[in-house]
């Protein structure tokens, strides 16, 4: 029996063994967004899987993002250790012929299957009412805890304002527009490092007297929009296709075309076709920054079918993991051959008048698929503010204390300090855990515990407080450049780490850094102990 979508949590043990809930699914032609939970309660859920069927017969399937936190389930199922991390998010997309049905598939431990089916017609009311019940939840939880600042936060990314069509707006597009240097600047929207570094560069030009117009996807509303700054005014506004950009920007003088990000735009080649369209027309400067692979491959951060790094080998082996990638963002890019792809951005590329690089790393494996553009890759690492060094009184306690810190999805490595906790357990070390943040990882309780998110000021205490010896980053995937780690570095902690990309170099480059050559539990737990005799070779402390 399945949960139907928009039921509330049921905390009775006569419910059903396997729930499951879609909170939102919303879809435009060629690509649909969702996210839910779902909870055996006898058992555990291995994987979830959105599988999609075409009217010609042909099938595919896109690998949910699982384990991911849910703090309202956890209370309405408290005897339930997996409904903590009972949540799931999916995105696909699709070419121009959208699949005739969509279902979710979840393998339990037991191997059994449980299915529940995808309304690709449009959310229903039942799952707006879930949604909004959710996010509603969400809040109380928040507001319960004291955490105003996250709370205000995050209702900004799930609410953002309203845009309206641009047909709707020419008034005020003119005044924004009509004869100003403009620069256009096409990244994602969600969130982290190269957020960050977007609106830091948007905030200069703007004290500069420059428009500056920002192109971007709202995975959450299925729609690609447009956000016009001009000094203390904005505008923020829908397009129905991209390509209306260009008549959009013939208003203003264009001096540059900042490419920050594309990740999570559907059909990758519209993007790549009005960056090119643009620059032919408007002949405005093309800067391409390197904040992650994406113009190397449509898996962005050069994880393949399996989950691993794959070091941008040859295009045989492209050829072999990209038709089976189940990965939610190769879906969206809907291209599966590397070819195609690698001559796509390669346009963009020779385009270009600078490529932007924020480490050696970088450098290497983007030349590794393009080696013609090594003349025009610069590197400028970003600036960073340091914080100030922590206090170290603690240093001489009987036990580690492990500190992982940041918002730790899949591909920053969640399942590694899963992996790492549990072998922990399973020597029974003297070492925890403390996640400065939240893990999208099942986690267990005596060895992890996690603060939730934090303010970047608030870290010198968040690690004095802990009592944190040691800071592991443990990416599973190469940093283009990695602010966290860093904010380690100028901390004072030592720094443990995968060798992999920018964090790796920076380890390094660091007296008190280690490069662990494992990302396995227990290969990982001897590294640490390794890094920690190395660190204090006459400590006292017995770990295993």
């Amino acid at each position: 029996m399945t949960h139907q979508p928009g039921d509330p949590p049921q905390s009775s043990f006569s419910a059903p063994t396997f729930i499951c809930q879609i909170d939102t699914a919303v879809h435009n032609a060629h690509a649909i967004f969702g996210f839910g939970w779902a909870l055996d309660r006898t058992g555990i859920i291995l994987r979830g899987t959105l599988h999609l069927q075409f009217a010609d017969g042909r099938r595919s399937s896109v690998r949910l993002s699982m384990e991911r936190a849910r703090e309202d389930v956890a209370a309405a199922f408290p005897d339930c250790p997996q409904a903590a991390h009972a949540g799931f998010m999916f995105m696909a997309g699709w070419g121009e012929d959208a699949p005739e049905k969509a279902a979710l598939l979840f393998e339990r431990a037991d191997g059994s299957l449980q299915r529940t089916a995808l309304n690709l017609f449009g959310p229903t009311p039942a799952a707006n009412s879930a949604e909004r019940r959710y996010l509603l939840r969400r809040a109380l939880t928040h507001l319960r805890q004291g955490r105003i600042a996250e709370l205000i936060h995050k209702a900004l990314r799930h609410m953002p304002p309203r845009p309206r069509p641009a047909g709707e707006n020419d008034r005020q597009l003119a005044a924004a527009l009509n004869g100003r240097r403009c620069r256009l600047v096409i990244d994602h929207s969600m969130g982290g490092g190269a957020n960050l570094f977007r609106e830091r560069i948007v905030s200069r030009w703007l004290a500069g007297g420059d428009t500056v117009v920002l192109l971007s996807f709202r995975l959450a509303q299925m729609v690609p929009f447009i956000e016009v700054h001009h000094r203390a005014n904005s505008l923020v506004l829908t397009l129905q296709r991209l390509d209306e950009l260009i008549g959009i920007l013939a208003r203003a003088t264009l001096t540059e075309i900042f490419f920050n990000c594309a990740v999570s735009f559907p059909r990758a080649e519209e993007v790549q076709q009005l960056v090119l369209s643009l620059k032919r027309r408007l002949e405005g400067r093309l800067v391409v920054a390197m904040h992650e692979y994406f113009l190397v491959c449509p898996s962005p951060f050069l994880l393949d079918s399996q989950g691993q790094f794959c070091g941008v080998p040859s295009m045989d082996r492209c050829h072999s993991c990209l038709p089976v990638h189940e990965d939610g963002f190769v879906s969206l890019a809907g291209e599966r051959s590397i070819e195609r792809w690698r001559r796509m951005w390669g346009e963009v590329l020779e385009a270009a008048d600078e490529v932007r690089c924020f480490s050696e790393s970088t450098r290497y494996l983007l030349a590794r698929a393009y080696p013609f553009i090594a003349e025009r890759m610069t590197l400028r690492p970003h600036p960073i503010d340091p914080l100030r060094p922590v206090r170290t009184s603690w240093r001489e306690q009987a036990f580690l204390t492990v500190g992982v810190i940041g918002s730790i999805l899949q591909h920053k490595g969640a399942q590694v300090v899963a992996d790492l906790a549990n072998a922990i357990v399973e020597a029974g070390a003297n070492i925890r855990i403390v996640v400065v943040g939240s893990i999208d990882a099942a986690c267990p309780p005596d060895v992890v515990e996690q603060t939730g998110p934090y303010r970047r000021d608030a870290l010198p205490d968040l690690v004095e407080k802990h009592r944190i010896d040691i800071a592991l980053l443990p990416s599973i995937c190469p940093e283009t450049f990695s602010f966290v780690a860093h904010e380690i570095v100028s901390l004072g902690l030592p720094l443990l780490c995968l060798d992999l990309g920018a964090q790796a170099d920076l380890a390094r480059s660091q007296q008190a850094g280690w490069v662990s050559s494992r990302q396995d539990g227990p290969g990982l737990l001897k590294e640490l102990i390794a890094f920690d005799r190395h660190l204090k070779p006459l400590r006292l402390k017995v770990l295993i």
